[in-house]
């Protein structure tokens, strides 16, 4: 299942991705209803209080939503004169999947030797969604923006103390696309604040659910800056897996349905104004990003 927070006429709604499509989840769900015989105020009244308003209602929602998800999307695909509960990806604004996390931790060492010892926290204020720009403040540094590719995890289930090992997989909910926009003059001499700069954290575009993606160490990350390669490599190099970068943060605090947690880049490159970003993932989609100055 690949899940999407799109806007249209202005209002955020939760949507099912299906190639160059979005499903609107509510208006899926109350079609569905319909066929089965509800009235129409009836099919709307109890589809609009067993759909979530957010994607972190989604994430809370547990398999409950999942399942109206894929019984939405069945219905839809077989049912192709339903139409209306369909759009064209050009006709609605995707965001990132989660507008507002609770709380971005942000950590590395995936592809390095080191054992993961700690974590950042990033502002909601970093986030931003695919074709929103990354905004290069004035205070960048003389070294200037890098990109970092990374996988996003999001946490769907409660949970402290988690043990690093499979049971940790539990608690995840599905991966996004993260990019770790970080400046990298800041990062040399260690500062708090390389990281946590407005528009610094692009996600998206979509949820994939950990049932649709399978093992999250056998993908490809794929970058391009302003259409050339600017690297590929494969999540089979890391060296610490998705189970510790869950279970160190939980030693210090609670987990929280729709938490976001980075997990390293391989690699990582210099980025500047007039710059377009484009990081690519096997099963997660491709996450474009302008690069602008600050005015």
């Amino acid at each position: 299942m690949k899940l999407v927070t799109f806007q249209q006429d202005g209002n955020e709604r939760i949507g099912l991705l299906d190639d160059d499509h979005v499903i609107d989840l509510r208006e899926a769900h109350t079609l569905s209803l319909i066929s089965r015989g509800l009235s129409i105020g009836d099919a709307i009244q109890r589809a609009n209080q067993e759909t979530p308003d957010s994607m972190i209602g989604m994430i809370e929602g547990g398999e409950q939503a999942l399942d109206i998800a894929r019984d939405s999307l069945q219905f839809i695909t077989k049912n192709d004169k339903f139409g209306k509960a369909v759009h064209s990806l050009r006709d609605v604004k995707i965001k990132a999947p989660i507008p507002k996390p609770p709380m971005i931790l942000n950590m590395g060492n995936a592809y390095r030797p080191l054992k993961i010892s700690g974590f950042t926290i990033k502002p909601v204020t970093c986030v931003i969604g695919p074709e929103e720009p990354i905004i290069i403040p004035k205070e960048i540094s003389e070294h200037g923006a890098v990109f970092e590719p990374e996988i996003g995890v999001i946490i769907g289930k409660k949970g402290r103390r988690i043990e690093n090992d499979n049971t940790a997989y539990y608690y995840v909910y599905g991966y996004t696309i993260y990019n770790d926009v970080t400046d990298y003059g800041r990062q040399m001499k260690n500062t708090f604040d390389m990281k946590i700069f407005d528009t610094f954290c692009p996600m998206g575009p979509c949820i994939v659910t950990k049932d649709e993606l399978g093992d999250p160490h056998d993908l490809i990350k794929r970058v391009w800056v302003s259409g050339q390669l600017a690297g590929e490599r494969s999540t089979r190099e890391m060296l610490r897996l998705v189970p510790e970068f869950i279970s160190v943060p939980s030693q210090t605090l609670t987990l929280l349905p729709g938490m976001v947690i980075s997990t390293g880049a391989p690699f990582s490159g210099r980025i500047k104004p007039g710059d377009t970003v484009e990081i690519e993932i096997t099963k997660l989609g491709k996450l474009r990003n302008p690069v602008t100055a600050e005015k």
